[in-house]
């Protein structure tokens, strides 16, 4: 019996000093992405069950790097199209834009102009 509790002393003992090692490199540059991916993971298990998530992490993983790499590469995707492009006239409209008049104001002007009013309201009010 006494050897069964030295076995997993020493099993707890290595799974430690692994754990440790893991969690080292997590703590430094690494964890950011790991943290991230971790979540990404958990919420993909949670939202299409633990059968499906890893093809459908895989699929959007996939579509993401395609996307970044043809970013990279500075090209366009051309899905469904032919690469050369077409030979028909393009025809730009040209839409006249009003330019503000005095007294236009945007709605994120006017809550700034709100919570400008409320300090200094509050200001007063010390």
């Amino acid at each position: 019996m006494d050897i069964l509790v030295w076995i997993f002393w020493l099993l707890r003992v290595i799974f430690s000093l692994a754990w440790s090692l893991v969690w080292l490199l997590l703590g430094g540059w690494v964890s950011t992405l790991a943290q991230i991916l971790a979540v990404l993971g958990i919420v993909a298990v949670y939202r299409y069950g633990w059968r499906r998530a890893p093809v459908e992490v895989w699929a959007q993983l996939s579509s993401f790097l395609r996307f970044a790499t043809n970013w990279l590469r500075g090209r366009d995707m051309m899905i469904g199209r032919a690469a050369e492009p077409s030979s028909k006239a393009v025809i730009e409209k040209i839409r006249v834009v009003r330019v503000k008049e005095a007294g236009d104001i945007n709605l994120s002007t006017a809550l700034s102009l709100l919570v400008m009013a409320g300090l200094c309201a509050l200001a007063a009010n010390l």
